[in-house]
């Protein structure tokens, strides 16, 4: 079986494509790697950034509550000072009647 010039030039062009094909399947496929590589840092980079500000907002919102919980137990230890005095008025004012 003789392999005629025609046929083994168009094996080798065959080849040549198959190859071809083959190299730009594979350089596509590390392109779209590479691509989605960094797409997911630049995703992973902006979540960091968005939890940092978000941690930035939570200590903030602890820091004003803390305010609030002391500011609210200075209004109730002078809701009762109001209260003490309110009552001691008010047994200063029996005493005062008492006496006349």
């Amino acid at each position: 079986m003789a392999i005629s010039m025609r046929s083994f030039i168009a094996g080798l062009i065959k080849l040549v494509l198959f190859f071809a094909f083959y190299m730009a399947g594979w350089l596509t496929n590390s392109q779209l790697n590479q691509y989605t590589i960094v797409s997911q840092q630049d995703r992973i980079n902006s979540l960091e950034n968005e939890t940092a500000l978000q941690r930035l907002q939570i200590n903030e919102l602890n820091r004003r509550a803390t305010s609030n919980t002391e500011s609210i137990k200075q209004l109730t230890k002078i809701q009762q000072d109001l209260e003490t005095l309110k009552s001691e008025v008010q047994r200063l004012h029996g005493i005062k009647k008492e006496t006349k």
